[in-house]
């Protein structure tokens, strides 16, 4: 079913690309994107408004009855003929064989942030056909922006279940259609052949593994690559587009709406879009008259509007459905309201506040990062940056008369932003990262490393777009993007080719997964999406607790650390999973019994679920401990004392100050 979902994704987006392209006379190429971004804007829209399943039914029913109006015209040959074009054939290639990869292989979520967001997400999103903040199950982020989450939903649409492989399908349909947008603006299909190379091989550049490594490009279902190269995409949309000053605009306004959408920085990434656009207007029209190309300005800025309304009903739309808000920063001890946080920030930067030691330390290793902190294969950031001046030097060359300022004018505000987007981060750093991760720059590639990528791609969408000029420097500078793909080729394979990535990713990485899959399985049919479950899986280093938060059709409850709780002088806080350790155990001078250990007594558990009143225990590996004394305490006699074959539900009974745990019928013996 989630193949047969995901061919019809694909139909539907390249038929509704096939009609805009004919009705609009566009270049097919161009318009994957931009409907891939719409689907996942008006499905955040309908589900604000509590109709998600019934926007995804409008979206392919619109699609059926567009099929049906053009057959009934006898036109719908003739429109299908749009897709022939090189950008189009980019996309709708790379995407089925992504589709038959995945099919074949069917990867899962790996990584972390997958499981504590991204995938998490996702699921719930599915499965419940509602957008995640409103879901009840396992989720700790719930604020974070949903564009992702719909374009799996989009692409799975008529699955049963949720389905990961599915999803990673998606997201790399999404980058697929991004790399189509950059291969449309050559006008020859070598020219297109070397731009769609290049794309599909940045992100091997920007983060590639360790050389004979295992690689999780295009196997990752979270935002930073889709960040990059949606905000290259955006910019190559435009430059195509650009002497057709309506669809131009329409689009930028759609595509920043989509990166806002997308990542809580994508405000940021889409404001930057914007700003891009609007230098262009400004500058690069010399034979405009200055009133007409402020006016044009003007336009431009607007087309931040959508995204900035995108903002703002997300934000409102969490703060409805969760009681959080968006509107502070930093910790509980110094917490303080974004608008704060900028001013603080800015006056610190400029001098007008003393610094703080934190903000010197993070201000030093941020502006020292381009030199420091390898983004690339080359090295830093500014090696990076220097091979995309080189491409845009190279545009410079070739660009016919009249618009040889436009490489120029996105080299520097490219450039400026990119400042600017560091100082960003500098605050970001400052106010939301503990001291010592902030002056490590913790995630740093993370964070930046989509810039580069946009940028790049920006770049060399725009020098393939006048490579192929008849002048006298086209043919030389029209070698730049084969020499940079061969470049990319030669370093990939000298520095980081990996043996294995999304083609043959080893199945043995998924063995902790697969366990805990089944595991949970045997439990599932006995849980409801609003029971709070307490997983009791000794030795585990929340490996398995985030595993047990995606499987489960539960909400996974959070534990405590530290030693006691409820008493006088006991030093305790929220955290995820807990390994429950006697205070004998763990005695002064006695070596730990478990990692991340939590020294509890049955007197302390017992307070501590009198205080969070969850309603099930779900215990996955045990101990002596468990089985002697925390078992009986609780009126349970005869739990494992070890890992069992199949983990033991119990359902927890609360009778005044009394706790109760009794083994659910149904679950494992």
């Amino acid at each position: 079913m989630p193949l047969f979902s995901g061919i019809l994704a694909l139909l539907t987006i390249s038929l509704y690309s096939a009609v805009l392209a004919r009705r609009f006379k566009l270049d097919a190429g161009l318009l994957a994107l931009p409907v891939i971004a719409g689907g996942s804007v008006w499905l955040c829209l309908a589900g604000m408004a509590g109709l998600l399943k019934a926007g995804g039914w409008v979206f392919y029913l619109a699609a059926a009855a567009l099929a049906a109006w053009l057959i009934f015209k006898k036109e719908l040959a003739g429109t299908l003929k749009e897709l022939l074009s090189p950008g189009f054939m980019t996309f709708l290639l790379a995407a089925a064989f992504f589709l038959a990869v995945f099919a074949a292989t069917q990867p899962m979520f790996t990584q972390t942030d997958e499981f504590s967001l991204w995938g998490s997400a996702a699921k719930l999103t599915k499965l419940q056909d509602m957008l995640h903040p409103a879901a009840p199950g396992n989720l700790l982020a719930r604020t974070a922006t949903p564009a992702l989450m719909l374009v799996a939903y989009l692409f799975q649409f008529f699955g049963q279940g949720f389905s990961e492989w599915s999803a990673y399908f998606a997201i790399d349909a999404l980058l697929a259609a991004a790399v189509a947008a950059a291969a449309s603006l050559p006008r020859s299909k070598p020219g297109t052949a070397v731009v769609a190379a290049c794309g599909f091989l940045t992100p091997y550049f920007f983060s590639a593994p360790s050389l004979g490594g295992i690689s999780n490009v295009y196997l990752s279902f979270m935002g930073d690559l889709t960040l990059g190269f949606v905000f290259g995409a955006s910019l190559c949309v435009y430059f195509s587009l650009r002497q057709r000053p309506a669809a131009a605009l329409s689009l930028t306004a759609l595509l920043a709406a989509f990166l806002v959408l997308t990542k809580d920085v994508g405000l940021a990434y889409g404001c930057i879009v914007v700003g891009l656009v609007c230098a262009d207007r400004l500058l690069c029209a010399p034979k405009r008259k200055i009133g007409c190309r402020l006016k044009d300005t003007l336009l431009a800025a607007l087309t931040i509007l959508p995204g900035g309304l995108a903002y703002l009903g997300w934000s409102r739309y969490v703060a409805a459905v969760t009681g959080l808000g968006k509107t502070t920063v930093g910790s509980e001890i110094h917490e303080v309201t974004q608008g704060q946080a900028m001013a603080e920030g800015v006056a610190q930067l400029l001098g007008f506040m003393e610094p703080t030691e934190k903000f010197a330390q993070v201000r030093n290793a941020m502006f020292a990062s381009p030199f420091t902190i390898p983004v690339c294969l080359l090295g830093g950031g500014a090696l990076a940056l220097a091979l995309i001046w080189l491409v845009l030097a190279a545009a410079a060359l070739t660009a016919p008369k009249g618009e040889r300022l436009r490489p120029v004018c996105l080299g520097v505000f490219g450039t400026l932003a990119l400042g600017a987007f560091l100082i960003f981060h500098l605050f970001l750093y400052v106010y939301n990262f503990r001291e010592t991760d902030a002056a490590n720059l913790q995630d740093y590639i993370r964070y930046i490393g989509p810039y580069y990528m946009g940028f790049f791609l920006m770049a060399l969408g725009l020098l393939a777009r006048y490579a192929a000029a008849d002048l006298r420097w086209a043919k030389l500078a029209g070698a730049v993007p084969v020499g940079v793909l061969a470049g990319f080729c030669v370093l990939i394979a000298w520095r980081g080719m990996p043996t294995a990535g999304f083609w043959n990713y080893p199945h043995s990485v998924y063995s902790v997964r697969q366990d805990v899959k089944q595991r949970a399985e045997t439990v599932n049919g006995l849980l409801d999406w609003e029971d709070t479950v307490l997983l009791i899986s000794q030795g585990d280093t929340a490996i398995r607790w985030n595993y047990y938060g995606f499987e489960l059709n539960a909400t996974l409850a959070r534990g405590f650390g530290g030693f006691g709780y409820g008493h006088e002088g006991d030093y305790n806080w929220d955290t995820t999973h807990m390994n429950i350790v006697s205070p004998e155990a763990a005695g002064e001078g006695v070596p730990e019994v478990y990692s991340y250990q939590t020294v509890a007594d049955a007197d302390d558990l017992r307070l501590f679920l009198l205080d969070k009143k969850y309603t099930h225990v779900l215990v996955d590996a045990s101990d002596d401990y468990i089985a002697d004394v925390i078992g009986p305490a609780f009126g349970c006699e005869g739990l494992p004392d070890d890992k069992p074959d199949h983990p033991v539900l119990l359902a927890i009974e609360y009778d005044g100050d009394t706790v109760r745990w009794s083994r659910v019928e149904g679950g494992a013996a």
